[in-house]
């Protein structure tokens, strides 16, 4: 793929490409330009995967409590860990 077919991909007008990189590299690239990949941060510091073995009843009814309360699993887990750890 040349700078053209790039720049066309990317949405980006003929020679833009070129000096969006040059300004990137002099740390001048301008707010609201960065795409950031990926699901979005949780906090500032650097997260860890937890896992844990539950019966399957109580997965579905934690999946269902984490619903009722407009939740994922995930989410749902998050929050009480923080406040369990809170109140330590």
């Amino acid at each position: 793929m040349d700078a053209q077919q790039l720049e066309k991909m990317m949405g980006f007008a003929p020679g833009e490409l070129e000096k969006a990189a040059e300004a990137y590299e002099k740390d001048e690239w301008p707010k609201g330009r960065t795409i950031r990949l990926g699901r979005p941060p949780i906090s500032d510091e650097p997260s860890v995967v937890l896992s844990a073995r539950v019966g399957e009843s109580v997965l579905e009814a934690f999946d269902a409590k984490a619903k009722r309360h407009g939740q994922t699993r995930t989410e749902r887990l998050r929050e009480l860990i923080t406040l369990d750890a809170m109140i330590a």
